[in-house]
């Protein structure tokens, strides 16, 4: 068997299981019309998603769409989509463009989103009302065999890290899988023409770009020629996946279906490596705000976006970094090549003739701070001042409430955070985001 056989073998559902998946669904849409029916709301539940597409890989989880009429006022439709997913076991609210509900239903996970019945892409009033083109498009142009080659695709995404358009991630979503694989035939036929994808290539379908779009990544939407569909794809989750795509062909194997999971180290064995690497450390954290992940993950970028640019501003060299969940804590973790300044900082001022230099020199002499100067360092006025703070953390402390780091996370920062710095920095409750930002190798590779 070939490397391919042996994962569909895997990851393909078997007859036992999509027999169970055709008995939800049957018993769900049942109840569905029936509550439509006896409420008296005019409306037409229907199967979306990978199931509907037989596009699914084993585990799958359910999407189940409710059409409601074009002239539904909007806070009924959500009224109605909520009220129709109390049906579900276990059901949470969550939120895109509107709130839909997530729960379960006989063994399988299952999300039931209402939408507006359209015809067409242009008569849109939401983003999920293209969901039931899509599932039509797919459908119609699918050809036999071609099912399984998307299921390689989904997979193989999942295995390198790049499977997923949600925030947490910015990858490539299913939908785009299966895209990709109509146009290019085969799970390897995509591989093989991502070996030539650079930022800003454009991929059509059916129908040529309806506007320009900026994102490193364009696969346009053959139901809607404004939209991208890979527009959350990241320019560092394309190279992952081009990257991927070459050592794949060269090398097939399992490994980058199914990675090992990421082994943390010990505490002893990070300070170890910390020690060896001679970096400077910082970890800043702060109670996990308890919203969705699409909510968060933007406001963890934005926040992490904000330190990098706060330490870079005071000096402080950051030589590597990144942001995670552990446990209920939102973390920023800091490699420094600099986390401690001397006393002594230069300010350069204007040059000595232009009118303004006058204002430098009256702020400047016999100012409490200042060591040496002003002055004349090329054709400028210059001055040796001290620092209010010298190490990366004291920065942290004082100025972080100056900063925007998103609306839920400020929130949350205002009640509690805790700044760490040196050894303290290495709990174990940190000790697999730690290990994440010291261990570079991709999933496949462990």
């Amino acid at each position: 068997m070939t490397v391919e056989e042996q994962v569909l073998a895997r990851i393909r559902p078997s007859p036992e299981e999509e027999a169970r998946i055709e008995n939800v669904v049957r018993e769900l849409l049942e109840r569905l019309r029936a509550t439509l029916k006896s409420k008296g709301w005019e409306a037409k539940p229907f199967l979306a998603g990978s199931v509907a597409k037989g596009t699914h890989l084993t585990g799958t989880e359910i999407d189940v769409f409710v059409a409601f009429p074009p002239n539904l006022p909007r806070a009924d439709l959500e009224e109605r989509g909520l009220a129709l997913g109390k049906i579900l076991e276990k059901g949470t609210h969550r939120y895109a463009e509107h709130p839909y509900t997530r729960g379960w239903y006989g063994g399988f996970e299952v999300e039931i989103v209402p939408c507006y019945r359209i015809t067409d892409a242009t008569q849109r009033m939401s983003a999920v009302d293209r969901t039931p083109l899509h599932v039509d498009y797919v459908l119609g142009r699918v050809k036999e065999g071609q099912t399984d080659e998307i299921r390689l695709l989904k997979a193989w995404a999942e295995g390198i890290g790049v499977y997923g358009a949600e925030a947490k991630i910015l990858g490539f979503s299913g939908y785009l899988c299966e895209l990709l694989v109509l146009k290019y035939g085969t799970f390897r036929g995509v591989l093989e023409a991502s070996l030539s994808w650079r930022p800003g290539i454009v991929l059509e379908l059916d129908r040529a770009p309806g506007r320009t779009f900026p994102e490193p990544l364009t696969v346009v939407d053959p139901v809607d020629p404004n939209r991208n569909v890979a527009s959350a794809v990241s320019v560092e989750q394309l190279a992952t996946f081009v990257h991927a795509a070459r050592e794949y062909l060269q090398s097939p194997s399992e490994r980058f279906f199914f990675p090992r999971p990421l082994k943390p180290l010990s505490v002893a064995k990070l300070r170890a490596a910390v020690k060896r690497r001679g970096g400077g450390l910082l970890a800043i954290s702060i109670p996990a705000p308890a919203v969705t992940d699409d909510v968060l993950y933007p406001q963890l970028r934005k926040g992490h976006r904000a330190f990098l640019d706060l330490f870079h501003r005071h000096e402080f060299h950051v030589f590597d970094s990144r942001f995670d969940l552990a446990g209920k804590e939102a973390i920023f973790l800091f490699e420094f090549a600099v986390d401690s300044l001397p006393r002594v900082s230069r300010h350069v001022g204007p040059p000595v003739w232009v009118k303004n230099a006058k204002e430098f020199l009256d702020k400047w002499r016999r100012n409490p701070k200042t060591i040496a100067g002003p002055f004349v360092e090329g054709e400028r006025w210059a001055v040796d001042v001290a620092r209010d703070v010298t190490a990366a953390s004291a920065v942290a402390k004082a100025k972080w409430r100056e900063l925007s780091i998103g609306k839920d996370l400020e929130k949350a920062a205002r009640r509690s955070s805790q700044i760490r710095p040196g050894a303290s920095a290495l709990r174990a409750g940190y000790a697999e985001a730690w290990t994440r930002l010291f261990d570079k190798r991709f999933p496949w590779e462990r």
